[in-house]
């Protein structure tokens, strides 16, 4: 009994933080200063009054992490006012774990029986949002919307493994 239920090893990681600083741009160089980068910020929009970040459950009812519209556009050859980090991504949160067990076979030969799972939970944790405010003169169509998610679904791998 005590070979098959004795020796066995777990191992987890939890890895949890508040989200990124982001930063939302114009999608321009309305400054004129000639970086090609097109780093350019927008102006607060001093009209807009709500949330400016909706959150994942904004973007599920709305398809947009913040709202467009908090945002109005420089004037050229000017700077936005949004400060760099005024904004935060989306948090994260994620699970992975693993069993094992060392089997001894003869005097130098082992064998080690691996399960790992990875996103345990099946927590699907979102990318940065679009960033790019303006296309020309109007609100883009993708500004504030999530494309993807930075952890994949729930992955279940076994392992067999001989030692000698």
């Amino acid at each position: 009994m005590e070979k098959l239920i004795g020796n066995w090893q777990w191992n987890g990681i939890v890895s949890a933080h508040s989200g990124y600083p982001i930063v939302p741009l114009v999608g321009s160089n309305r400054s004129g200063n000639g970086d090609q980068r097109n780093p350019d910020v927008p102006n607060w929009n001093p009209d807009f009054k709500g949330k400016v970040i909706l959150g994942v459950d904004g973007f599920k009812k709305t398809g947009n992490y913040f709202d467009p519209n908090a945002f109005s556009l420089p004037l050229a050859g000017t700077f936005g006012n949004v400060a760099r980090g005024a904004l935060f991504g989306p948090d994260y949160f994620n699970v992975n774990t693993a069993l094992h067990k060392r089997i001894p076979l003869k005097e130098r030969l082992n064998m080690q029986f691996r399960v790992e799972v990875f996103n345990v939970l099946n927590h699907a944790n979102f990318d940065t949002p679009e960033l790019i405010i303006f296309s020309g003169r109007d609100i883009a169509g993708s500004a504030g919307a999530i494309r993807d998610t930075t952890t994949r679904e729930r992955q279940i791998q076994f392992a067999l493994r001989l030692e000698f």
